[in-house]
């Protein structure tokens, strides 16, 4: 990313309360049954940190990383309010140069609307054992080339080495995504899972 994306994303954030709105991905809300409780996370282009919140919330130590100095400065605000300042450690990082130094392995990864196939390769290699990497990407549309967004399957090649545990490709919510969820070896059992919905081209 370049010091424009920088201002760009800063104006985007600038307005008063959380521009993207308080509520979670409604892919989050789905496979929570089956999300970690505990453990490091790392959430990928955390924005004002919604998804971050929600983890520490739940008894993870999060690494929340974004470019936007005016997104982050909103995710520690709310972490102090709601008293998991101590659980969240917000990161203003470019992107482009990779993810940063981590203590230790992840139980969880998640990059949510945002896309980089190196660094779900970097990511990936920072798992722990049974660790998940949960990512939601869109797609280009028929004959596009944007450099934001994926080729339709590519995404798959984000879980590379990894046991697929969710896959969901198409018009989902009037919007055109990939999703997924894959988990390093040896993985866990994950509670409250009977079958992966491994699907494609949906439209819920």
């Amino acid at each position: 990313m370049s010091e424009s994306d920088r201002k760009r994303w800063d104006e985007w954030y600038a307005p008063a309360g959380l521009v993207m709105g308080p509520e979670l991905k409604p892919l989050v809300l789905e496979l929570a049954p089956v999300l970690p409780t505990e453990g490091r996370a790392l959430d990928v282009a955390c924005g004002e940190g919604q998804l971050a919140l929600w983890l520490a919330a739940r008894g993870l130590e999060v690494t929340a990383v974004d470019i936007s100095t005016v997104a982050l400065g909103k995710l520690r605000e709310l972490a102090a309010a709601q008293g998991l300042a101590e659980r969240i450690d917000a990161l203003e990082i470019d992107l482009d140069g990779g993810l940063p130094p981590l203590p230790g392995p992840l139980e969880l990864v998640t990059c949510i609307d945002f896309y980089s196939p190196a660094l779900m390769a970097e990511a990936r290699g920072r798992l722990a054992p049974g660790g998940l990497l949960l990512v939601q990407v869109l797609l280009q549309a028929p004959g596009g080339d944007s450099p934001r967004r994926a080729a339709a399957g590519e995404a798959l090649g984000f879980a590379a080495g990894l046991e697929l545990k969710f896959y969901r490709e198409g018009v989902i919510g009037g919007r055109a995504l990939a999703q997924l969820l894959a988990q390093k070896a040896p993985g866990r059992l994950l509670a409250g899972w009977d079958s992966p919905p491994r699907q494609a081209g949906s439209s819920p």
